[in-house]
């Protein structure tokens, strides 16, 4: 009798089994992808937690997701827009067509080097019975490479890992490549934002003059819309022109970088960290979150001053420096040297001379 029950009971479990089998089967989970205009796709991209995007030489950037926003290589803040048309690419893009088979080898042949490795995290289950999802957690879900354009421009090659086909894959409506989406070298990715603190949200801010130290400044929020102002020597300031001040401080909303410097020798950098230094801001916001921003002269020597040097005529007063650019670097991380306009941070870098009411 107990032989009976177990095989009674041995029965139930294979069938069971198979029968799950038979669910994971249909839902995708388990076996080859159907061959859906979705096969590349990812709906759910709320979900998603991180995008690797490498090219064959193996140069690659790694987005994250935090709970502030992108990230690249976890730690440089990424570009949201740009983040957010990857996105936008990684749940549209529609499966066109498979490749003929008489075309198959040279497609492959053309893709072994020239392809965009593109894999996609996602907090998800490994199954779901019945609606329920089981082993929840962060796993790849997706890895394809994206290869060239087609002739016409109007979509690329591609192949999905664990699909042996190459595909045709674009996004409807959308008259283009979609190559340009999936950026490999991580500086395509970097915001340029340096400061994006509302006057409202300012508590303090310290800008340190080396050139000039007596024209360093303090100022402290005393109320809303108010602040106080302060000397180098911490001597408050009570005759200044509050307007300027206001205005300085209402453009600490939206500062930027021109551009990344990505290709200097390290020997050049030092030597401008060294020896350039002029200013240092320091933004501290009423949660306590501190932005600091270093500023560096950019050496350039023009053709008038190389001729004013081989004339004789003395230029004391005038250094080798760029007047439309300088270099910047971001809360102390010397490795990311980035270059400004002094025309958008032209009142960021006034000294305090400029908002004392002229006697």
């Amino acid at each position: 009798m107990k032989k009976k029950t177990i095989v009674i009971i041995l029965g139930c479990l294979l069938l069971a089994i198979g029968c799950l089998f038979l669910i994971l089967s249909k839902t995708g989970t388990v076996g080859k992808n159907k061959i859906t205009s979705s096969l590349f796709a990812v709906k759910d991209t709320n979900n998603i937690t991180k995008i690797f995007i490498a090219d064959m030489t193996g140069l690659h950037s790694l987005l994250v997701r935090h709970e502030d926003g992108w990230y690249v290589q976890d730690s440089v803040k990424a570009t949201q827009q740009k983040v957010n048309d990857l996105l936008s690419t990684i749940h549209n893009i529609t499966l066109q067509q498979v490749v003929a088979k008489t075309a198959q080898s040279n497609i492959n042949k053309m893709m072994s080097v020239n392809a965009i490795k593109v894999e996609i995290y996602q907090n998800a289950p490994k199954f779901k019975l019945f609606g329920i999802p089981f082993f929840t957690k962060n796993r790849k879900v997706k890895t394809y490479y994206m290869g060239p354009s087609t002739m016409d421009n109007v979509a690329n090659f591609a192949i999905l890992e664990g699909f042996d086909e190459p595909c045709i894959v674009h996004i409807p409506g959308f008259r283009g490549f979609l190559t340009p989406f999936y950026a490999y070298n991580p500086v395509d990715w970097y915001s340029c934002d340096l400061f994006e603190t509302k006057i409202t949200r300012i508590q303090s801010l310290l800008v340190e003059d080396f050139e000039h130290p007596e024209e360093s400044f303090y100022v402290e929020k005393s109320g809303p819309r108010f602040f106080s102002l302060y000397n180098y020597r911490n001597e408050q300031i009570t005759d200044y022109d509050t307007v300027k001040l206001l205005d300085m401080l209402a453009e600490y909303r939206d500062k930027n970088y021109e551009r990344y410097i990505s290709n200097m020798p390290t020997s050049t950098k030092d030597s401008i960290i060294r020896f350039n230094h002029f200013k240092t801001i320091t933004l501290t916001d009423v949660d306590g979150k501190k932005t600091t921003l270093d500023m560096y002269r950019k050496l350039e020597i023009d053709p008038y001053y190389l001729d004013a040097i081989v004339g004789g005529i003395e230029r004391a007063d005038e250094e080798p420096y760029n007047r439309d650019n300088f270099y910047a670097v971001l809360n102390g991380d010397n490795s990311h040297l980035v270059q400004c306009q002094y025309f958008h941070f032209d009142r960021q870098i006034q000294p305090l001379s400029y908002f004392l009411k002229q006697q």
